[in-house]
């Protein structure tokens, strides 16, 4: 008689956790029913920080809405040979989300969209010699800054032999990007200049977010997200409770002009406080242009839009203007000027597509019916196709001698 309360007990917690089990078994195989599917699409990297992760299926959400697949060198576009077929023009685009575009179907992206672009434009200058015209491959990766762009030339793309390399800039945040020495949960290398010589540090590596995902229990979290849809639920809507707009977006998004922390700053009289940012900026350009010479590219560098630069309403920005003295295209006038000095070719997008904006409203930014709404964060189906337009007539109005079929 003494042991029927051990057993009792003993059948109680058997009971339960037989209940859990069949609870959790019940609901992963619901959302497997209903097609859930959102797992990592990031992993670590331990020259960058973190990267795409190969083969990975899912559908992106948090603004706009896209099917998403890796390809197996982990980037967002379809496969790559690794020998380019005779008479294609091959080009590596790198960049960050504006380049990834998780936010529009592939074939919607600017990247996917440019080759037929091109095509498009009579006597396109740079695809003479290349009577099958011009391919893409897509290596932009959500977050990454120059320097992280640069990393990636060098780690993976320089492989594929592109004739041309397009970085694509986008200045609200590469400026920062790579200096930052805090990054939070996307911790990456930072840059430096110490007597003109460019210093990478790799400090990263000893955050606490970085050392999690290394260790045993962040790579079985890491599995556990890959496998159970369950776990890929509650991790989305986590996700997108933290992405949620601020108090002053109602239901219709938000209205307030998105200026930004470094806004005056960037477009403004003083960039004292960007100094140091613009500096390691060019230095790393200038590095990534001799290499790639090295290797038998050419670098081209573009710049894709900031949400201020292409507000909807035109009467904001002279506003903006007006109380702050600001010029929308100031940073692509500092950076055509030293990349020209540096024989670097520059394609900036920001004044043609604001031209649009302000002669067909275009609304390049944002989608309707999601927070924060149009005019903010990353370009649209229209944004994109815009983007494509433009920089396919400045690229083919390039004459680049050293490029050749």
């Amino acid at each position: 008689m003494t042991g029927q309360p051990h057993t009792s007990r003993r059948q109680a917690a058997a009971l339960l956790l037989g209940s859990v089990a069949f609870s959790v078994a019940a609901l992963e195989l619901g959302c497997r029913l209903v097609g859930v599917q959102a797992p990592r699409l990031y992993r670590t990297d331990s020259d960058r920080g973190w990267t795409l992760k190969s083969n990975v299926r899912t559908h992106w959400s948090q603004e706009g809405s896209a099917p998403v697949h890796t390809n197996s060198q982990g980037y967002r576009d379809s496969e790559w040979a690794l020998v380019k077929e005779p008479g294609v023009l091959r080009i590596a685009v790198l960049g960050d989300s504006f380049t990834e575009a998780l936010q529009v179907p592939l074939e919607q992206t600017w990247v996917n969209q440019l080759p037929a672009a091109m095509a498009a434009v009579p006597g396109c200058r740079l695809l003479k010699g290349f009577p099958k015209g011009a391919e893409t491959l897509n290596f932009g990766v959500g977050g990454y800054g120059t320097g992280q762009s640069w990393l990636t030339w060098q780690k993976d793309a320089q492989r594929f032999q592109p004739q041309v390399v397009l970085h694509a800039v986008y200045f609200e945040n590469d400026l920062r990007d790579n200096i930052k020495s805090e990054r939070g949960s996307g911790s990456g290398p930072t840059f430096s200049l110490h007597q003109g010589n460019l210093n990478r540090s790799d400090a990263f590596r000893s955050s606490p977010d970085y050392r999690f995902r290394q260790s045993f229990a962040g790579r079985l979290s890491d599995w556990v997200l890959s496998w159970s849809r369950l776990a890929q639920l509650i991790n989305q809507l986590k996700n997108l409770h933290n992405a949620r707009a601020g108090e002053e977006c109602d239901a219709a998004g938000c209205t307030f002009f998105p200026l930004g922390p470094d806004g005056t700053k960037l477009y403004g009289q003083d960039p004292a406080d960007l100094r140091q940012g613009w500096e390691v900026f060019w230095a790393i350009l200038k590095t990534w242009k001799q290499e790639a010479q090295v290797a038998g590219s050419q670098l081209v560098v573009t710049s894709v839009t900031t949400p201020p630069q292409l507000w909807p309403k035109p009467e904001d920005r002279q506003a903006e203007i007006n109380k702050h003295g600001l010029d929308w295209f100031k940073p692509e006038k500092q950076l055509g000027a030293v990349l020209k000095a540096d024989g670097i070719p520059y394609l900036p997008l920001a004044q043609d597509l604001q031209q649009q904006a302000d002669e067909q409203g275009l609304i390049a930014h944002g989608f309707a019916g999601q927070k924060p709404g149009p005019g903010y964060g990353h370009w649209n189906r229209e944004g994109h196709k815009a983007a494509a337009t433009v920089l396919a007539r400045k690229l083919c109005s390039l004459d680049l001698p050293l490029i050749n079929g």
